[in-house]
């Protein structure tokens, strides 16, 4: 049976590492993942001289996987809260994580952090980004931001 989970983070992106992972979800075992929505938020960029605008991009990587220096993940379940997940996560990679296999770009989205908060939402499992154990998920910004901004998210994953 399926089950839903939430990867929610606050934190600081800043300017000077250029692209960033925001969320890194690696599948366990014969448990494949589905992304089922992102909400992208922040708070501090609220001026009119603040607006930019920033590429998001849903990449799946196979093969051996190498990321570093993000933050473990605190997923929590929507359902009973006894359950937990098989998949591991990371958010805030400053370093964007590398493959020795494919690199697959799954969704491509702008974003205008003055509108936030910004949703994405997969209600159809067919049109969900998946991976597979082996494989890997992230949401990954693609723009280095114009200066610090204090950064709210939250991704849902579908285990099972």
């Amino acid at each position: 049976m399926a089950r839903i989970f939430t990867i929610p983070w606050t934190g600081t992106i800043t300017n000077t590492g250029g692209n960033a992972d925001l969320w890194e979800v690696l599948p366990g075992d014969d448990y494949p993942i589905r992304v089922r929505g992102v909400r992208l938020g922040q708070t501090s960029e609220l001026g009119d001289t603040a607006e930019e605008s920033l590429r998001i991009s849903i990449v799946r990587m196979g093969a051996t996987i190498t990321s570093s220096n993000g933050t473990a993940g605190a997923p929590e379940t929507v359902g009973r809260p006894d359950q937990t997940p098989a998949f591991t996560c990371e958010t805030n990679g400053a370093t964007v994580a590398t493959t020795t296999g494919t690199t697959d770009i799954l969704e491509e989205m702008s974003w205008n952090i003055r509108n936030s908060p910004f949703e994405i939402w997969y209600p159809d499992p067919d049109f969900a980004p998946t991976a597979i154990q082996g494989e890997g998920l992230f949401v990954r910004l693609q723009s280095t931001v114009a200066d610090d901004i204090t950064f709210a998210g939250t991704l849902w994953v579908q285990e099972g």
